[in-house]
């Protein structure tokens, strides 16, 4: 929330983050360390890699909590050095990756398709001109994706009846939407310098630990959960950036204020990118499909939350059915691809 990252970013943050965590324990785990040693080796490469990816925080404060760590630890100063220089490598490999994943990229506006019939559109209130993140479609994955995963039929365009259906859908629900309705539209909005739609997953995430009988290498645990569920996470987001920009497909207001009522207004922001898919509905089904392998019993929870994030959008007027139907399949293709990796 801090530094008004947009929920990609957030996304790909959390995901190096916990990669290091992960990774640095595997590997101290490799070289003969104690559970211990192997928290401590996590710690150094989080704290690195946090560094890294917030340089503008107070100069010296993950330093100073990774001393912190290290003063608890009972370890002689030859080991403890030891350990420190593992997560350090792990660090520096992460650090390294983020310079290449291809999120340095920036969007030129020659970059846009030749206009076509619903094209996407800067729209009121944004009127954003450059969609965000156009290329994050491309950015570098953590899984290789399986070349068979589903892919969504073309968005529809107007002139169909689908997309006729659909828009007239959006206008109902918002002239009548409800109480709870509203409020759910408005619970799930979470977009740049909230906490994000990853920030929520993780903090359920971190919950359902909580409630848990964990083991007691509870911190390899909780670490294998919550990597998986942020890989899954940036993952599913480019999964849904790469359809986002191959169709450029229209959201509700352009249509809508087009075909229907000039004067129309959504309760959310329409944001500024392509429509088809809903981001929040690709991360939410993927995020529900990981946690659901690790929590079996709430399967049928996490995935009501995945399908109340995916119609919240549709009650804010932002998306169109097909947007939450088709991210829903996207984001669950991926989420059972990073489940059959663990």
């Amino acid at each position: 929330m801090k530094y008004q990252q947009n929920p990609l970013r957030a996304a790909r943050c959390i995901a190096h983050v916990q990669a290091a965590l992960h990774d640095a324990w595997l590997l101290a785990a490799t070289e003969g360390a104690t559970p211990e040693e192997r928290e401590f080796c996590a710690h150094r490469a989080a704290s690195l890699v946090l560094s890294h990816l917030y340089p503008n925080e107070t100069p010296g404060f993950f330093e100073a909590q990774f001393a912190w760590i290290a003063s608890r630890v009972s370890l002689s100063n030859a080991r403890l050095a030891s350990i420190e220089d593992l997560g350090t490598r792990v660090a520096q490999a992460i650090i390294n990756r983020s310079l290449r994943d291809g999120a340095g990229r920036t969007w030129p506006i020659r970059d846009r398709p030749k206009d076509f019939p619903g094209i996407w559109q800067a729209a009121y209130p944004l009127y954003s001109v450059n969609p965000t993140e156009a290329y994050a479609g491309e950015w570098r994955t953590w899984l290789k994706p399986n070349p068979q995963r589903y892919q969504p039929p073309t968005a529809p365009r107007p002139g169909s009846e689908q997309h006729r259906r659909e828009t007239l859908e959006v206008l109902h629900a918002v002239r009548n939407l409800t109480a709870k309705e509203r409020e759910a539209a408005e619970l799930w909005h979470l977009e740049a310098g909230s906490v994000t739609p990853a920030g929520v997953w993780m903090l359920h995430a971190i919950n359902l630990l909580l409630r848990s009988q964990l083991p007691n290498n509870a911190f390899e645990a909780a670490t294998a959960v919550l990597t998986a569920t942020a890989i899954a996470m940036e993952d599913s987001f480019i999964a849904c950036w790469r359809i986002k920009f191959r169709d450029w497909s229209e959201r509700p207001i352009t249509a809508i204020r087009r075909d229907l009522d000039p004067g129309f207004t959504t309760p959310l922001v329409t944001p500024g990118f392509p429509g088809y898919v809903s981001g929040h509905a690709t991360l939410s089904g993927a995020t529900s499909t990981v946690l659901s392998h690790f929590w079996p019993t709430e399967t049928s929870a996490l995935s009501a939350m995945a399908d109340e994030a995916a119609v919240s959008r549709l009650w804010g007027g932002i998306h169109f059915r097909s947007d939450n139907d088709e991210g829903l399949k996207v984001g669950r293709v991926v989420g059972a691809e990073v489940v059959a990796a663990l």
